[in-house]
């Protein structure tokens, strides 16, 4: 399928394009903002602002999300010789190494836990990660209220593990 040029009656060539068997699409220009368009979007607004320049940017991230995600709170974290190589969070999502992730069989998970509830699911998927990491693991429950851990408190404590790693890099 390809784009046509057509004449419009009335146009002669009118810069319009048809699909096979489609309409008439004419481009029409840019619109120029006015400053009432501009007032009436609230272009003045800091948080439009912020918005706009985290649309611009696809690699952009909205820190009240990035806030949020990192303000949840640990249900269960893994650590083997000190370090964090797990955790299965509040919200419900998990963290883990490739390695680990792939070797949880994620369907039969998903069948084993669809009729329960979601403190009962994080319970079943905690088990089966602690179950795959075998004896050498240490397993901190925290369960689903009380004090614990925040994501971006193990995030951050395994970006200075893996510095060190580095040696500070």
């Amino acid at each position: 399928m390809g784009s046509l040029p057509v004449t419009v009656a009335g146009f002669g060539s009118s810069g319009a394009y048809a699909l096979n068997g489609g309409m008439v699409t004419r481009f029409s220009a840019a619109t120029k903002a006015t400053p009432e368009m501009m007032a009436r979007v609230g272009i003045g607004d800091s948080a439009f602002q912020q918005q706009m320049r985290i649309a611009a940017d696809p690699n952009a991230v909205d820190p009240a999300v990035t806030a949020r995600s990192r303000a949840v709170q640990a249900h269960t974290v893994f650590r083997q010789g000190g370090q964090v190589v797990a955790a299965v969070w509040r919200d419900g999502q998990t963290q883990m190494s490739n390695g680990l992730a792939s070797r949880l069989d994620w369907s039969a998970l998903e069948r084993q836990t669809a009729a329960l509830s979601d403190a009962q699911r994080r319970q079943v998927i905690a088990a089966a990660i602690a179950k795959q990491l075998g004896g050498s693991v240490q397993v901190q429950r925290y369960g689903d209220s009380g004090a614990a851990p925040t994501r971006g408190a193990v995030i951050d404590e395994q970006a200075a593990a893996n510095r060190a790693v580095r040696g500070g890099r």
